[in-house]
């Protein structure tokens, strides 16, 4: 443990708000950025703002997205302090991660959850087994992530796709798509991708809040902005899946679960799929 003393009086008094919002938040585990959403969502004005002297909170307003390059320090702290569990924060894990599900009854027509987004595994791994259904996260499969998708489908395949609404991550649902119609060997069996979160439709409708976004590449720009015209949505403005956890009942775990239970029962119409 690091002694508490090292820390000034403003690093113990925004750990223990970070501790403190992150344990009405009611998760046992979330992602930063979902704790930054709900800090957000919050109506207290309790964040406190450093005055005009070193180690001096005068004042506490509403917390402001512009807060948010800071959570991740404050986090850190209040983690080294003990305020906050070690383990609370999901961290992303680089590479390409495959789930498969702890029990597997038969079912002719298997589910697999992908996403973009390796900091949800551990949330997602006992709904997907619940379903008995694959998880993998990537950020693009690789030949050999693809290879073995197409070994594991013995039958009739859907792939329900989880991203950020971004400009590097919106298209994740079609690219995914494509890659497996390109890459299908003849004669493997039907593999249905269809898009699961985020969607335009999702925002709206829950009321996700669209935050500035990091500048991308100025073609990925281009095609976002297209893509968010008929909306009319600021195309300078994403919305992350850890929104999720703030605007869906019983969070992103929640959602997965509804989503795979409504594909479970494969009885999903042309209309609904893309298929491969």
């Amino acid at each position: 443990m690091i002694d508490p003393f090292v820390y000034s009086e403003v690093d113990r008094t925004k750990s223990r708000w970070v501790a403190k919002v992150f344990q009405e938040f009611g998760r046992p585990k979330t992602t930063l950025r979902a704790l930054f959403y709900y800090a957000l969502s919050r109506a207290e004005s309790d964040y406190p703002i450093c005055g005009g002297f070193v180690g001096e909170i005068r004042i506490t307003r509403p917390y402001h997205e512009s807060d948010g390059e800071k959570l991740a320090k404050w986090a850190g702290k209040a983690q080294s302090l003990e305020f906050l569990p070690a383990d609370a924060i999901l961290q992303e894990v680089p590479g390409e991660h495959t789930f498969l599900p702890e029990t597997r009854p038969y079912r002719t027509h298997r589910l697999e959850l992908w996403l973009n987004r390796s900091d949800f595994n551990s949330l997602l791994r006992p709904v997907c087994s619940r379903h008995a259904a694959v998880l993998v996260s990537t950020v693009f499969p690789s030949q050999k992530l693809l290879q073995q998708l197409f070994e594991r489908a013995a039958g009739q395949t859907t792939v329900l796709c989880l991203s950020d609404l971004s400009p590097e991550s919106f298209t994740f649902y079609s690219r995914l798509a494509a890659a497996i119609a390109d890459a299908r060997p003849p004669g493997t069996p039907e593999i249905r991708v269809l898009p699961g979160a985020l969607s335009l439709e999702q925002v709206l409708q829950w009321k996700i809040p669209m935050l500035p976004q990091r500048k991308g590449a100025r073609e990925a720009q281009k095609e976002y902005k297209k893509y968010l015209q008929a909306y009319k949505l600021n195309h300078r403005n994403m919305a992350e899946l850890d929104a999720l956890e703030v605007y869906y009942p019983r969070g992103i775990a929640g959602f997965c679960d509804d989503l795979l239970a409504r594909y479970s029962k494969s009885n999903i119409t042309s209309d609904e799929i893309r298929s491969c």
